[in-house]
């Protein structure tokens, strides 16, 4: 390597190891760690939008906002999502994958629960409370125990060397420091900062790119229904011939000013009005003003304004969530196929997240159990959630319906009442013969003496699953061979092949039938089909 620490491939004569990096956490600072701090901020921050500044907002300002109807569905959402995600523990050894699966699988509430405070307050705390199981095998986490992130901290470790001829000093996670309880080890505890950037253990705010929707939402809404108290019952305004004097029947005499009072403090009570109909001549010719007249005081804003405007921040507060704007809405235009991609598009954010989290399951769930119960040095475990937005349901469909109709596959009875809501019983009943079934060989080869290897395999005893491997073969030459035309075509069942599997044969060709005709963009290459293939013909071999 040279001295940037690029590989020279020049010159090589030997295949020893190269230089070997320095290890160890004592390499640089992140900028998260306790002693360190920015000296300088990158650009304009949200003071000089808003007249303060957005990074001094506190957890207590983050709870606040997730009371808010649009916080609160998107944050809701991603937490529901991510809970029944499908996922399954990775390892070699067989024992680790079933015990840490069991265990995980136990505890999945509770811990996506506690991982999901880091949506709005950026980390979430924990605390493993560890148990032997009922059979005294494994130890395992009983409980997943979420702190409210206002009251935990985490508890560094400082270390101090001398690296390059300098001391030096670095920190390491060393549990949780909880207020008005004390220190939590490290290996009770778990600690999950979201989206981590810089070594900040406090996580990334999703929050607080919200904010300004969120304070401005709230404004709105008063002054809206400030407005509409307001506007719901407009000012009256009167006018009239002020200085002429009414006298009434009984000989009491009012004023034009005192009279047009009383007549709208009584039409703000529900009262009725009566208005003379003399007009004002003054006013010149055409269509002359009424001497008496009442108004109301009106807006031309309309409620419709205040509504699109909400709907705006509300969608600003959706993006910043990862929430796509047709998700939980109807767009004015567009079409489903839009709706459909911002579904995908995110199904992708929830992969990223889910990717996110993967780190800390496995280090400090997955691992962690495996080394309490078995050994460090034990296969790597791992947890592997299932890809979200991959499969195409269509594809899935079409074969699922074909095996259920051939007869080849039925579905489980119980898992469909659980779907359904109610019980269902299975009614056994004795299927006829076919007669135009292929009859099996029933000759008698006892007398042929196949204790040697022939010509052609011949005395060779067959392997398990070999009329299923033959077959696979020749469907993807067919395959390879027809990729092209846009569709999957699968040549029939030869004379040899239906003399091969017998009564089986009408089964095998059923399934061949299913996958004819389909569509080659919904695989990613032919190896794919000759795989669904090659598990439905053995399931047929294997009946």
């Amino acid at each position: 390597m040279d001295h940037r620490g690029a590989v020279n491939l020049t010159g090589v004569s030997s295949f020893k190891k190269g230089e070997q990096p320095h290890k160890g956490e004592g390499m640089g600072a992140w900028s998260g760690l306790p002693d360190r701090s920015l000296m300088f901020k990158l650009g304009l921050g949200s003071e000089a939008i808003l007249g303060f500044d957005t990074s001094t907002l506190t957890l207590d300002d983050f709870e606040s906002m997730r009371f808010h109807p649009q916080v609160n569905a998107s944050l809701t959402a991603l937490t529901f999502m991510i809970h029944q995600a499908d996922w399954h523990v990775e390892c070699d050894d067989k024992r680790i994958k079933e015990m840490v699966e069991e265990n995980l699988r136990a505890i999945w509430t509770r811990l996506i629960r506690s991982m999901g405070s880091a949506l709005w307050a950026g980390y979430s705390p924990a605390i493993l409370e560890f148990e032997n199981d009922a059979q005294g095998r494994y130890t395992i986490i009983n409980k997943v125990k979420d702190l409210h992130p206002a009251e935990a901290k985490v508890k560094w470790k400082k270390h101090d060397g001398v690296i390059a001829g300098r001391q030096r000093s670095w920190y390491t996670f060393d549990g949780i420091d909880q207020i008005g309880w004390g220190h939590i080890p490290a290996l009770n505890s778990f600690w999950y900062p979201l989206l981590m950037e810089q070594g900040d253990m406090s996580g990334r705010k999703l929050l607080r790119a919200a904010f300004m929707p969120w304070y401005f939402s709230l404004v709105i809404h008063i002054y809206t229904n400030r407005y509409f108290e307001r506007f719901g019952e407009p000012l009256p305004i009167g006018r009239a011939p002020f200085e002429e004097t009414i006298v009434e029947p009984d000989g009491k005499s009012w004023t034009g000013k005192q009279l047009m009072e009383t007549m709208l403090i009584n039409l703000r009570n529900r009262g009725a009005v009566v208005l003379p109909s003399d007009r004002d001549s003054s006013t010149g010719t055409g269509a002359q003003a009424y001497t008496w007249d009442i108004d109301y005081l009106e807006s031309q804003m309309r409620g419709v304004d205040f509504e699109r405007y909400l709907t705006r921040l509300d969608e600003e507060i959706s993006l910043a969530l990862f929430t796509p704007l047709l998700l939980m809405r109807n767009a004015d235009v567009g079409s489903h196929n839009l709706g459909v991609q911002h579904v995908q598009t995110w199904m992708w954010f929830l992969n990223a997240l889910l990717g996110d989290m993967k780190e800390y399951v496995d280090r400090y769930i997955c691992e962690r159990l495996k080394a309490i119960n078995f050994s460090e040095k034990a296969p790597r475990c791992e947890w592997v959630p299932k890809k979200l937005g991959k499969e195409n349901v269509e594809t899935v469909r079409a074969i699922a319906t074909e095996l259920l109709r051939q007869g080849i596959a039925k579905p489980d009875l119980e898992q469909m009442g659980t779907a359904l809501g109610m019980d269902l019983t299975e009614i056994r009943q004795v299927q006829p013969t076919n007669p135009n079934a292929p009859q099996e060989d029933d000759r008698d080869r006892t007398e042929r003496d196949r204790s040697t290897d022939g010509p052609g395999g011949v005395g060779s005893s067959p392997t398990p699953g070999s009329r299923t491997g033959t077959l696979a073969a020749r469907i993807s030459q067919n395959l390879w061979g027809t990729w092209s035309s846009g569709t999957v075509q699968i040549s029939p069942l030869t004379a040899t092949e239906i003399m091969h599997w017998g009564q089986k044969a009408t089964n095998v060709q059923s399934a061949l039938e299913t996958l004819n005709g389909m569509d080659t963009g919904d695989f990613e290459s032919p190896g794919d089909v000759v795989m669904i293939a090659a598990k439905v013909i053995g399931a047929i071999e294997a009946a």
